[in-house]
C-alpha cells in the first residue's frame, strides 16, 4: 500500500502551514491549530453576542404611558399610524424601534397653567400672586416694563393665568388633538410659550376696549380673551384649548398711583354730589306733587318741548294729559293742596255770585219803586258792616277837637 506523502516534491507548497510542515515543524502546526480553535469560539460567542445585542437593541424602546399622558409615535419624523392607531393612551406596553429612529411624544392630558406677567407687569423672571413687585421708577421703559393700554388712553399692568389642556376628552376628537399637537407643536414647552404669545395679544385687544376705571374695578372682559386665545389656537391647529383665564392683578403704574387715586376721589365726589342732587330732586317732586310727579313732569316737559317747536296739535295733547293728571287726583302734596284750594275758592266765589244775583234778583222791583231810599239804606248796612268787622279800629273824638294823624316823615311815605 502507497504511503501517502503529505507535501510532494513535485507540488509547490501553497500556504504557510505547507511551509511549516514541509520543513518539519510539528510544534508550530500544533499552536497555530490551537489558536485556530480559541478563534473560532471566541467568533462564536462574539456572533452569539451580537445577536443578543441586536435583540435587545431592537427591543429596547418598549415603553408604557402613565395615567394623565397620552402619547404619539413618529418614525423618521413622521407620525406612525393614521388617526386613532397613531395615539397610544395609558397603559401598555407598546413595542416602537430604537431611538432614533422612533421617537416617542408623550403629552400630558390633565390642566396646566401660563402666568403672563413679564410682558404686562414687571421685568422679573417669577412672580409672587400676593405681592406688588413692580419697580418704583420714575418712567416706564417700552421693552422693559411691561404695561397696557385702555380704550380712554391710559396706561395700566397686570398679571393673567391662562389655564390649557389637551383638547377633548379622551374620546376621537382628543385623538385627533394629540396628532394635530405633535405635527404642530411638538413638545409642551412650546405649547406653553405659544399660549403665552397667543395670551399676550389677546389681552393687548380686549384692554384696548376697556377703560381704565373698569379695568382697575375688575371688570375684565376674560371670557373675550378666552374666545380670541380659542380661536387662534384653532386657526394654528395646536390641538389646544384654553379652559380658562383669570386676571389675577390688574392696577396703575405706581409713578401713576397718586394721580389716579385723585381722579378717583374726584369722580368718588362728582358722583355723591349727583346722587345727592338726584336724591333732593325726587324728595322736592315728591313734596310738591306726591308719587304721581314723574307723570305730571312728563307732561310738563311734553307740553314745554311742544311750544318750543310750535306745534300746535302735540301742544294741545300735552296740555290735556297734564289736565286729566291734575283732575284725575293721580298726585299729592303741595300741588294737591292748591288744587283742593282753588276748588274751595271756586266753590266760595260761585256761592257769593249766586248769592249776589239772588239779592240783586230781590231788591230790583223795590229799587224801581224807592231807588233813593234803597239805596240810603244800602249805603248804612254798608257802612254797618264794615264798623262791624275786626280788622277795624274807631277812634272817637270829642267834637272841636283837631286830630292830627302821624304818618311819620314825608321821605317815608310812598
Amino acid at each position: 500500500m502507497p504511503v501517502n506523502d503529505p507535501q510532494p516534491k513535485d507540488r509547490p507548497a501553497n500556504s504557510y502551514l505547507d511551509n511549516v510542515m514541509a520543513s518539519g515543524g510539528t510544534a508550530a502546526v500544533s499552536s497555530l491549530d490551537s489558536l485556530s480553535r480559541a478563534l473560532g469560539v471566541g467568533f462564536r460567542i462574539l456572533r452569539v453576542l451580537m445577536v443578543v445585542l441586536a435583540i435587545m437593541f431592537c427591543f429596547s424602546n418598549i415603553y408604557w404611558i402613565p395615567e394623565g399622558m397620552v402619547a404619539v409615535q413618529t418614525r423618521f419624523g413622521r407620525i406612525v399610524g393614521d388617526k386613532d392607531a397613531a395615539v397610544r393612551l395609558p397603559g401598555g406596553p407598546y413595542l416602537a424601534l430604537p431611538y432614533p429612529v422612533d421617537n416617542i411624544v408623550r403629552i400630558p392630558t390633565g390642566i396646566r397653567k401660563v402666568a403672563v406677567f413679564k410682558a404686562f407687569w414687571s421685568e422679573a423672571d417669577t412672580f409672587a400672586s400676593t405681592i406688588d413687585d413692580r419697580p418704583e421708577t420714575e418712567s416706564l421703559r417700552p421693552g422693559v416694563h411691561g404695561s397696557l393700554l385702555t380704550a380712554d388712553k391710559n396706561i395700566v399692568q397686570g398679571i393673567w393665568i391662562v389655564h390649557y389642556k389637551l383638547d377633548g376628552g379622551g374620546d376621537a376628537r382628543s385623538r385627533a388633538a394629540a396628532v394635530d399637537f405633535v405635527r404642530h407643536v411638538g413638545s409642551m414647552e412650546r405649547a406653553g410659550e405659544i399660549i403665552r404669545r397667543v395670551a399676550q395679544s389677546a389681552i393687548v385687544r380686549v384692554i384696548a376696549q376697556t377703560e381704565v376705571a373698569d379695568f382697575v374695578a375688575g371688570k375684565i372682559d376674560n371670557l373675550a380673551i378666552k374666545h380670541l386665545i380659542t380661536t387662534r389656537l384653532d386657526q394654528l391647529h395646536a390641538g389646544l384649548t384654553v379652559t380658562g383665564v383669570t386676571a389675577s392683578q390688574y392696577a396703575v403704574p405706581k409713578i401713576l398711583m397718586g394721580d389716579f387715586q385723585a381722579v378717583n376721589q374726584a369722580e368718588s365726589q362728582k358722583a355723591l354730589s349727583i346722587e345727592k342732587a338726584s336724591r333732593r330732586r325726587v324728595s322736592t317732586l315728591s313734596e310738591l306733587a306726591g308719587s304721581g310727579w314723574q307723570d305730571l313732569l312728563e307732561a310738563i316737559e311734553a307740553h314745554e318741548q311742544a311750544l318750543e317747536k310750535g306745534d300746535r296739535a302735540a301742544e294741545k295733547a300735552a296740555f290735556g294729559a297734564a289736565k286729566d293728571i291734575l283732575l284725575a287726583g293721580d298726585v299729592g302734596g303741595t300741588v294737591r293742596q292748591m288744587l283742593d284750594e282753588a276748588k274751595s275758592e271756586k266753590t266760595a266765589t260761585i256761592q257769593r255770585a249766586r248769592a249776589a244775583a239772588a239779592r240783586f234778583t230781590k231788591l230790583l222791583p223795590e229799587y224801581d219803586q224807592h231807588g233813593e231810599i234803597l239805596k240810603a239804606q244800602l249805603v248804612q248796612d254798608s257802612i254797618r258792616k264794615i264798623w262791624s268787622d275786626i280788622t277795624v279800629d274807631a277812634l272817637y273824638v270829642p267834637p272841636g277837637q283837631k286830630l292830627v294823624l302821624d304818618l311819620g316823615r314825608p321821605e317815608q311815605i310812598k
